[in-house]
């Protein structure tokens, strides 16, 4: 805000600010604070020290708590001590003063509690609330806004010496230091905005006085508030408050009836942009990270694959070695063979000395198997994490083409069939399987961290599906008693209520409640020990298990 901003903002808040009680310090933002009004109980004195929204605004109540929401962050520990003391020393004040030192862009607020000091000039804007000469509290990341600077009617726009504006000029060309920097550092009520107006000569001032002298409420913004989008709105240029028309290509021109409504415009609008793109910026990596996991997941399955034996080459040593079993010599470890497809090549067969030529080649077969139900498994996991990348490929580029801030929220999967419940409500869902053991099954994050940790006892069996979310499913296996079936059974329900419950087929992670323990990242996440792996069919336990 510049200082002719300021000051007919000033006229329009003095009548409806000056003798009223300030009430309720709130934080609304990192570094920003709302009081109530007395006699008023729909206005909001809204007091921010932020880089791009610092000012004073009044706004309603529905349109601060509003607001509110789009501050982002937490409030710093500054912050927040500085709220204690505002309420302690505010809280109540009845506000005596509302004024502008001259030639600065700094506010006063003389109140029955202390003074209240905004400056927006300087390396940082702050909030400075100061009692018996000295100060008690600051909001905001500049240096505190006591004591009061001097005032210097001098350096007022309408006042400056266009010769001293031709200095600073020239001394930005000579220093390297902005224009901007340079006008402001002479001219500092002129703002930002205004200070961009000039080049440093005298005509530009001559012209920018002229303009002025008829100073209007004036937002410069990508076209009417209703057809904003949040991205339009990011980046300080893009949402301008001024006195007078300020020309950027593609923004228009907007005039409020009043500065209270431009400035309480100004900073929805710019809350609005910030918010959106801190949210950007958040989800944007998030999706980076999950591609960057999905990638590192596919490379790893990929080299798993390229390491596993042939099976087909196995299945021949053991073949030959049964067509030439005769040749094997009591103890050898090694015997080479013909190969009984291609009789010009030679194999190399290993053997375990303690064991006779057949039963070395049952152990080739079964070792083929083993591999041939691994590569198996391996394609099924590549094929689903592709899939995934797609997915996580169309959210990044989602994200980065969002207008809005409801373009980023992810969108949910489709509820597991025949889980009806909310996930989190109404305790686990409890299910008997067919050889009567309790089978328990969580209803969201929380839950499924009290059924593991809280309800589980240490022998009883846990499954959950493999690197999805999912439900944790419990397996009360007192006695160890728990068979094959009601495994499976188990498995068949981690699968249903887990996000891969439409998939034909999904792996389920199967260890004993003892090798788990809490893990960070929030309820519901563990750490595992040891586990075996099931492959399991999603089936929906309603109808099919009995309930208790």
């Amino acid at each position: 805000m510049d200082a002719v901003t300021l000051d007919h903002l000033r006229a329009e808040l003095g009548p409806s600010l000056v003798g009223r009680h300030l009430g309720r310090a709130r934080i609304v933002a990192p570094h920003a604070v709302t009081f109530e009004l007395s006699n008023d109980r729909e206005g909001r004195l809204w007091m921010d020290a932020s880089r791009g929204t610092a000012g004073l605004y009044r706004l309603g109540r529905e349109e601060a708590r509003r607001l509110e929401g789009l501050g982002g962050g937490e409030a710093p520990g500054r912050t927040r001590q500085a709220h204690l003391l505002l309420r302690k020393h505010a809280d109540g004040a009845r506000v005596l003063g509302l004024a502008r030192i001259p030639g600065e862009r700094t506010l006063v607020i003389e109140t029955g509690g202390g003074t209240l000091v905004l400056r927006l000039s300087g390396p940082a804007p702050a909030l400075t609330l100061a009692r018996e000469g000295a100060a008690v509290a600051t909001i905001g990341d500049g240096p505190e806004a006591w004591p009061l600077p001097p005032a210097a009617p001098e350096r007022e726009w309408d006042r400056v010496a266009p010769e001293a504006l031709a200095a600073a000029a020239a001394e930005a060309g000579e220093t390297g230091r902005t224009m901007t920097r340079s006008i402001l550092s002479v001219c500092p009520g002129l703002g930002p905005v205004l200070a961009r107006e000039l080049d440093g000569s005298p005509e530009s001032l001559r012209a920018l006085r002229a303009r002025l002298a008829s100073p209007r409420p004036t937002l410069v913004v990508p076209g009417p508030p209703e057809a904003w989008h949040d991205a339009d709105l990011v980046g300080a240029g893009r949402v301008l408050l001024a006195p007078v028309p300020i020309a950027r290509e593609g923004l228009t021109v907007l005039h409020p009836e009043t500065w209270i409504a431009a400035a309480a415009l100004f900073l929805a609008a710019r809350l609005r942009g910030a918010h959106f793109e801190q949210r950007r910026r958040a989800v944007l990596e998030d999706a980076r990270r999950q591609l960057r996991r999905l990638a590192q997941l596919e490379a790893n399955l990929e080299r798993d694959r390229s390491a596993l034996p042939e099976e087909a080459e196995l299945r021949r040593r053991g073949e030959a070695l049964l067509a030439f079993a005769g040749r094997v010599e009591p103890g050898a470890e090694t015997i080479a063979v013909p190969d009984p497809y291609e009789p010009d090549r030679i194999l190399s067969v290993t053997l375990d000395a303690r064991l006779s030529p057949p039963a070395n080649a049952d152990r080739l077969f079964d070792k083929a198997r083993r591999i041939e139900r691994s590569r198996r498994q391996i394609e099924v996991r590549l094929r689903e994490t592709r899939s995934a990348l797609g997915g996580a490929r169309a959210r990044e580029s989602a994200v980065l083409e969002a207008r809005d801030s409801a373009d980023l929220e992810p969108h949910a999967p489709p509820p597991a069939r025949g889980a009806a419940e909310d996930g989190a409500q109404g305790g686990p869902r409890h299910y008997l399987t067919s050889r009567g053991l309790s089978l328990l099954v969580g209803r969201g994050a929380r839950e499924n961290h009290h059924l593991t940790f809280a309800v589980a006892r240490p022998d009883d069996l846990w499954l959950h599906a493999r690197d999805v979310p999912g439900a944790h499913v419990i397996l009360r296996d007192p006695e160890g008693r728990a068979g094959a079936d009601d495994l499976r059974e188990a498995a068949e329900v981690a699968a249903f209520f887990s996000e891969a419950g439409r998939e034909a087929q999904v792996d389920v992670h199967v260890t004993r409640r003892k090798h788990l323990r809490p893990a960070r990242g929030g309820p519901g996440r563990v750490t595992i020990g040891h586990s075996d792996t099931l492959r399991a069919a999603p089936r929906d336990p309603e109808g099919r298990l009995r309930r208790r």
